[in-house]
């Protein structure tokens, strides 16, 4: 669907064409009807003063008196030229010379206006009017050059045409900053829900005008009460969490008891399910901070993170002398929990930390959402523990410590985010780890 904008503009210009058009007709037409009724009105008294000067003389004869004749038709090809037509006799103005003017014969009392053609190819309108007097009936044709009219008729509508095509283009551009002007409010919404969309605002600006005002209204409210629930939501979680960590502590206390000392295998289960217990809990914790992540949150500085997070595993792994190279694109940006995309690369990296020689490399860039990459020199992964690297507390070797809940801690942060965990061979020969977060959107 096209812009409003666009939607206006091509409407108004449409209204704007077809009112010219019809203004251009209607001049055309009226000048037209304006001209033709002057010349015809004044070739209507010019057949009734030759109609005073015709004499039917005693043998029947037609005789027109020319003292009384206009010059006009004396001299020839003068542009004014008269027909007298009997059933026996016919009569032509000087004027036309020898050309033959073509006449239309009425009956009496009637009257035809016609355009023909005169002498020389002038145009003609001409009035043929019928009379009867002295006993016959008659025509007079009285024709006139209008090619001066035409002319007029030429000069007015190109004068026009120019005028109103300045006219048109002023008013397309009066039009344009009017759009503008009337569309501002819709642009500076739209500015806002950006800034809305990065964190850089909590909710929108509501100024504005009356036909807008109530929906950005309800988006503060939605959002107002979006913010509400997760933050009651979290407070709700966490409070569980504290009572079940509480009940925990219980249990292990129990199983220190003298009791229950005295039978190792029952206290081993009870501080093993506890233990189980308490990551079912820490993860179910992470889970519901991230699906609780309803609305965009402050951008945040990858490459600030990154930074810090290679001078912490420098200091872990001093053993190492590790080379982390990273490179953020500038147009990087996450919006989403800060505490996720930390813990996502600190998993991650410390991971690649642990396993590699010497050599780890990240990378960040904006490939349909937030692409990060993390690679390093070590042993990599055999092609059947690559599936199995996001299952909770798989450890690929059992040689290196930690518990196996890295990669999927990572998985579950992805998996909220509606984006993608990859393993696969690194060029340095380790492993590499793609990881894409739809959500995450670029400035």
């Amino acid at each position: 669907m096209t812009s409003i904008r666009s939607r206006l503009s091509i409407g108004l210009t449409i209204l704007l064409a077809v009112l010219l058009l019809g203004q251009w007709l209607w001049l055309t037409f009226t000048v037209k009807e304006l001209v033709e009724k002057q010349v015809t009105t004044h070739l209507q008294e010019e057949t009734e003063s030759l109609l005073a000067n015709l004499n039917i003389d005693k043998t029947g004869q037609l005789q027109m008196s020319d003292a009384q004749l206009s010059s006009n038709y004396q001299r020839a090809f003068s542009g004014l030229y008269f027909v007298v037509e009997t059933e026996q006799k016919t009569l032509y103005s000087r004027s036309l010379w020898d050309f033959n003017l073509v006449s239309q014969r009425v009956g009496a009392g009637g009257k035809d206006i016609s355009y023909i053609d005169g002498p020389r190819q002038q145009p003609l309108l001409a009035v043929s009017a019928g009379y009867f007097k002295q006993g016959q009936q008659f025509t007079i044709t009285v024709a006139e050059n209008i090619d001066w009219m035409l002319a007029e008729k030429r000069l007015l509508v190109r004068n026009f045409s120019l005028v109103s095509a300045v006219g048109v283009l002023l008013l397309l551009l009066f039009q344009a900053g009017m759009i503008r002007q009337v569309l501002r409010p819709l642009s500076h919404a739209q500015r806002q829900l950006q800034k809305l969309a990065i964190g850089d605002i909590d909710k929108v600006d509501e100024r504005s005008p009356d036909e807008i005002r109530p929906l950005l209204l309800e988006l503060n409210r939605l959002t107002s009460s979006m913010i509400m629930k997760t933050r009651r939501s979290r407070q709700s979680l966490g409070n569980l969490a504290h009572r079940l960590k509480t009940q925990l502590t219980l249990l292990n206390q129990i199983a220190d008891k003298d009791s229950v000392k005295q039978d190792p295998q029952t206290r081993q289960m009870i501080y093993q399910q506890t233990e189980a217990i308490r990551q079912v809990i820490d993860r179910e914790l992470k889970r519901a901070r991230v699906s609780g992540f309803t609305l965009p949150g402050k951008g945040v500085n990858l490459a600030e993170m990154l930074d810090q997070l290679s001078d912490t595993l420098n200091l872990i792994y001093q053993d190492k002398r590790l080379a982390i190279h990273w490179h953020v694109d500038t147009n990087v940006r996450f919006n989403g929990d800060r505490e996720d995309i930390q813990e996502l690369l600190g998993n991650l990296m410390d991971n690649a930390c642990k396993w590699c020689q010497h050599r780890v490399d990240v990378s960040a860039s904006m490939e349909e959402g937030l692409k990060i990459i993390i690679e390093d020199d070590g042993p990599g992964c055999e092609v059947e523990d690559l599936s199995r690297l996001t299952r909770r507390g798989f450890r690929a070797d059992e040689s290196k410590p930690g518990s196996g809940l890295g990669l999927a801690i990572v998985f579950d942060i992805v998996e909220s985010y509606d984006g993608k965990l990859l393993f696969g061979d690194s060029e340095q020969g380790g492993l590499q780890v793609t990881v894409h977060l739809q959500s995450s959107v670029p400035d």
